[in-house]
């Protein structure tokens, strides 16, 4: 006996009875909703196939984006400006006096929040190092029970 697909036994079923089951009838709107998925497809039979059983082909309509015309052409990498960072400094002391304003403007963490923070990552790190001990003395084992000392 062959393999059939759920669709060719549910067309069998249905032309035996006449009637399609509740049930082929959800999946089936259930299928061509999925199929569909809000696109314009129109359902045409293809004809047989060299199996015998009938096909479906999905016409798919797409929108086209429109197209606008470039009015000039692309620039080349050579003629491309050459812009200076306004924020480079032109001497040591000017990257200092950069640096400190920046500084400045950052937000620092309150106590609370540093205390917090430099918690979690000592937590963090022990729980690390705690991982990293465990794995060590595993493999040490084992090379010890492989190998022989």
């Amino acid at each position: 006996m062959s393999e059939k697909s759920r669709d060719e036994l549910d067309r069998e079923e249905v032309a035996e009875t006449g009637e399609p089951d509740a049930a082929v009838e959800e999946s089936a709107e259930e299928a061509d909703e999925v199929a569909t998925d809000g696109i314009d497809a129109p359902e045409e039979l293809a004809g047989d196939d060299e199996r015998g059983a009938e096909t479906s082909v999905i016409v798919r309509k797409t929108a086209k984006a429109p197209v606008r015309k470039k009015d000039r052409p692309t620039p080349k990498r050579e003629d491309a400006k050459d812009d200076e960072d306004p924020y480079k400094a032109k001497n040591p002391a000017h990257f200092a006096r950069q640096s400190a304003g920046e500084l400045k403007r950052v937000v620092w963490p309150t106590w609370p929040q540093t205390l917090t923070m430099f918690g979690a990552v000592l937590v963090f790190v022990l729980i690390m190092i705690a991982i990293v001990g465990v794995l060590d003395l595993a493999f040490g084992w084992s090379l010890l029970k492989v190998f022989g000392s």
